[in-house]
Parts: structure tokens; C-alpha cells; sequence
């Protein structure tokens, strides 16, 4: 839709042109203006993309008005209407860039025509803004994540994108949601944050980074904190905003930013809180000792035992948010990689790669941007560790019942001539095939897939010693789809192939 302002001071003039637009383009929204005077009023009330003026009016005249419009932030088009064919007039119109010049008495054929010649123009204008605009973002946003920007690279960059300066000193602000929604509720509620902040900033930088933030650097903050003065936040999530320290150098660009990002990243700790300054998060201190590795081990040690109300108490005391809170959030950071490197990465190896499903949280827990809050982090931890601990006391009720691995031991050997796999073997004994997985590899020391390669050829041997059957006919009697499968794992195993084996125990 485009804004149109029809301009001059005999009223049936204005209201015909208004009409005429109307009945061609629906979708117009046409204002009127009785001069010049009254025209720029109504451009600086609404955005204005087309100007159709009168020459000659009272108060302010249309020259006038269209040297005024020249310097609004993003000027419209203008287009002439006179009813003098006077020179003077064409050339100021030039000199002003003025779109085009239409006489009186209005030709609506010729009114429609440069009307939709204004359109093109806006579109052709409106796509290289967004492509200016695409650049831009990319260039602020690969600035802010480049590591060797310093405080001289920065200043330069200003310049070269020609940012306002801002004079008195600007913060960096970065809102972020979380919570569900889809990109076309959360583009409006950023235009909305946006549209407050610039309230009381006109000048206000505000972009998207690279992590589907809503950056802002501005002078002002009370921009910023209007923002939650309202509540139409809170069906689509929590929003939180990370503040910046004030800063006097536009070369402290990347630094605000980096500021307010950390500031932000307390929402993890705090998920109540929506307003995090650094200068309050800045003074917080590191504490080594909420990494109690001991109690960790302690834990893994107690896990397939009967003390599951000691593991849950200890996993209680080693995540006081009470104590987390008090220091910076690096300390939970590293109790993290604490908690993955003590307690599930022993628990995977001990339970070895069969047992995966029981690891299928893993990749969950061990990152930590993976959750809202610590408190969802905490009952994720709680959560997989019991789960550990139930799966390693059923696997301790396994490694006591050696008659049940020794009756799997014995069907193998029976039947390792047919098509073996674990699952047969667990079915036959009735044992979850993820338990038996481990149980076997602790009871033998050896893999299902290897031990069976071994009894196989264990087998194989006696009868290449015993018999004068074809290496063919030994290779299906053992087990194997195909001689060469055969021979590769013969040889594997002793070293030599089967026909070398047999030869040396003729001799």
C-alpha cells in the first residue's frame, strides 16, 4: 500500500485527484493538504511515499514544500501539478528531483501512469534498501564475532558504515526469548521492541545477530525498559534483556556487545529475572570449589547399589543453585564438564557402546545450552543418573548369575554353526539383549561378535586336523556364509590360513 498526500488549496481540485486514485488503486491510502504547510504536517504525523503539490499556494507554496520534504530521513517522491507551464518551475523541479511534472487540467490516464511509475520506483527503492540493509547486518554481525577486531578496527568499520555517532555515549542491549514461536510472531514482536526503543531514540541501531537475538545499541535506555511495561510477552515465552556498562568510544562497539551478552547469559541461572545489567553481574566472582569432583566420583561409585537416596542427596549438594547463584556462571560451566567427564563419560565405558539407548539423554545433558534454565539442566542430570543407576543394579543382579551365563556360553557352542546373533542368545536365556550385551563382554572379556568368531574357528581347527573335508565344506559345517569371509578370520586368528594349517598338522 502507498501513503499519498494530494496538496493544493482550491478543494474540488484535491478531492477530485483523491477520488480518481481511489476508484484505480483500491489499496491507496490518499490524505489531503489545503498547502504546503499543512502537507508537512501530515508528513512528519505519517510515513509518506508520494507527494502530488500544487505550485502556487498560499502560507507555504509547493516549492517550498518539496525543499522542506528533501531533507526528511527518507523523502518521498514528488510530482508537480500546476496549471503553469512556466520553465522556472521545471528547472527547480530538476534541481529538487522531482519525480515528474503534471498540468492542469488532470489527465487520469496520464495521473494513473506516473502513479504506477511511483510504485516501481518504491519497489525498485524498497529492494535495494533490504539488500543495504542485509549487508549491513552481515557486516555488523561478522564484526561482532571476529576476534580480531580491536578498539582501532571498529572505529574504522564505524566509518565505513557510516553509523551515527552517538556523542553522549551509547549502550549495547540484547533481548532474547525463550520459549517456542514461530519466526513470524517473533519478527513482530522484535518490530514492537524495536518501535518502543526508538521512541525515545531515534537514532537507535537495532538488528538481528547471528544467535536470533534482537540487538539495540542506543543512548537512551528508557526505551529499553519500556519494553516490559507491558505484559503481551507472556503467552509466547519469557524475554530477558542483557544491558551493557555505558560506553563513550563507538570503537567499544564489539565490547558493549560482549558485555551485554554476558550479561544476558544469567537468564540461565536467574529464569525469573527479565533485566540483567553487567555492571551488576561484572562484581561476581569464581568459585573452584562448586567443582566437588570427589563427591562426583562418589556418586558413580554408589550407582547399581541399593543407596539411591544417598545419590540423590549428593547430586542435591554438588547443584546448590542457592551457592551457584552468588558466583559467575563460568563456575556452573565447568561443574558441567565435571559432571559429563566424572560421572556419564566412566558410565559409558563401563557400560560399553551396546548399552546406547540408555545414553540417548547424553548428548542432551552434556550441553548446557541445551536447557532454559539450571533447574531444568539439574533434573536432566538427576534424571540420567538414575537412570544409570537402575540399569547398572539390574546389570549387578546379571554378573551373580553365572549359571545363566554359562548356559548362554553352552547354546553358542552347540549352535555355532547356524546364523547366530545376540538377540537369539538373549531370547534363549531371557535376558534384556542390552544387559546381556554387557554381561557377556564382562563374563568373557570378549565382545558376542568376536567370542563367536573364536568358537567357530576353534571348531574349524578340529575338523581341518581330523578330516579330509574340502576347506569349503568346513567353512559352511563352522558356520561362515562364504570361504573367503572364512579364511580372512582364520587367518586373523592364527596367523596362518586354514590350508596352511592343515598342511603343517599332516606333518
Amino acid at each position: 500500500m502507498m501513503n499519498i498526500v494530494v496538496v493544493d488549496d482550491e478543494r474540488m481540485i484535491r478531492a477530485g485527484i483523491k477520488a480518481m486514485i481511489e476508484r484505480k488503486f483500491t489499496e491507496m491510502n490518499v490524505m489531503l493538504a489545503a498547502d504546503g504547510k499543512e502537507a508537512l504536517d501530515v508528513c512528519r504525523k505519517n510515513p509518506v511515499d508520494l507527494i502530488i503539490t500544487d505550485i502556487k499556494m498560499p502560507r507555504m507554496d509547493g516549492m517550498e514544500l518539496i525543499e522542506m520534504v528533501q531533507g526528511m530521513e527518507v523523502p518521498p517522491l514528488v510530482i508537480i501539478l500546476s496549471g503553469y507551464d512556466d520553465f522556472s518551475y521545471a528547472k527547480q523541479a530538476i534541481r529538487f528531483q522531482v519525480m515528474d511534472y503534471l498540468l492542469k487540467p488532470v489527465d487520469r490516464n496520464e495521473l494513473f501512469s506516473l502513479i504506477e511509475k511511483a510504485e516501481e520506483k518504491l519497489d525498485a527503492k524498497s529492494s535495494l534498501q533490504k539488500d543495504k540493509n542485509e549487508y549491513l547486518v552481515n557486516q555488523l554481525n561478522y564484526m561482532l564475532l571476529n576476534p580480531q577486531m580491536n578498539e582501532a578496527k571498529v572505529e574504522e568499520a564505524v566509518q565505513k558504515f557510516r553509523l551515527h555517532q552517538y556523542s553522549s555515549g551509547f549502550y549495547a542491549g540484547i533481548f532474547q526469548f525463550k520459549g517456542s514461536m514461530g519466526t513470524l510472531i517473533k519478527d513482530e514482536l522484535f518490530e514492537y521492541i524495536v518501535k518502543q526503543v526508538q521512541q525515545y531514540d531515534g537514532d537507535s541501531l537495532c538488528f538481528v545477530d547471528s544467535y536470533e537475538n534482537l540487538v539495540v545499541f542506543t543512548e537512551r535506555l528508557e526505551g529499553v525498559y519500556g519494553v516490559f511495561e507491558e505484559d503481551r510477552f507472556e503467552k509466547f515465552g519469557h524475554l530477558g534483556v542483557g544491558i551493557s556498562d555505558r560506553q563513550t568510544s563507538m570503537g567499544k562497539l564489539v565490547e558493549a556487545y560482549e558485555q551485554a551478552n554476558e550479561a544476558l547469559a544469567y537468564q540461565f541461572i536467574f529464569p525469573h529475572q527479565t533485566i540483567f545489567l553487567y555492571e551488576q553481574v561484572k562484581v561476581k566472582k569464581e568459585d573452584n570449589s562448586i567443582v566437588d569432583e570427589p563427591s562426583l566420583q562418589k556418586i558413580f561409585n554408589q550407582l547399581g547399589t541399593d543407596r539411591q537416596n544417598e545419590i540423590r542427596a549428593s547430586l542435591a549438594q554438588v547443584f546448590d543453585i542457592e551457592k551457584i547463584k552468588e558466583y559467575k556462571i563460568s563456575s556452573l560451566e565447568r561443574l558441567s564438564e565435571a559432571v559429563n567427564k566424572v560421572l556419564f563419560d566412566q558410565a559409558f565405558h563401563r557400560i560399553g557402546e551396546e548399552s546406547i539407548e540408555v545414553f540417548k539423554l547424553y548428548d542432551e545433558v552434556g550441553d548446557l545450552s541445551n536447557f532454559e534454565s539450571v533447574h531444568d539442566y539439574f533434573h536432566a542430570v538427576e534424571n540420567l543418573t538414575m537412570r544409570l543407576h537402575e540399569y547398572m543394579k539390574k546389570m549387578q543382579s546379571v554378573y551373580v548369575r553365572e549359571n545363566v551365563m554359562d548356559k548362554a556360553i553352552e547354546f553358542i557352542h552347540e549352535n555355532a554353526h547356524k546364523d547366530l546373533n545376540m538377540a537369539v542368545v538373549s531370547n534363549h536365556i531371557s535376558l534384556n539383549y542390552s544387559y546381556f550385551s554387557h554381561a557377556f563382554k564382562e563374563y568373557t572379556g570378549k565382545n558376542f561378535v568376536d567370542y563367536l568368531k573364536k568358537v567357530r574357528i576353534e571348531k574349524a581347527k578340529k575338523l581341518l586336523a581330523e578330516s579330509d573335508n574340502k576347506i569349503l565344506e568346513v567353512s559352511e559345517r563352522v558356520g561362515f556364509s562364504n570361504s573367503k569371509q572364512f579364511s580372512r578370520v582364520f587367518r586373523d586368528l592364527e596367523g596362518v590360513s586354514p590350508k596352511e594349517y592343515r598342511e603343517k598338522s599332516y606333518n
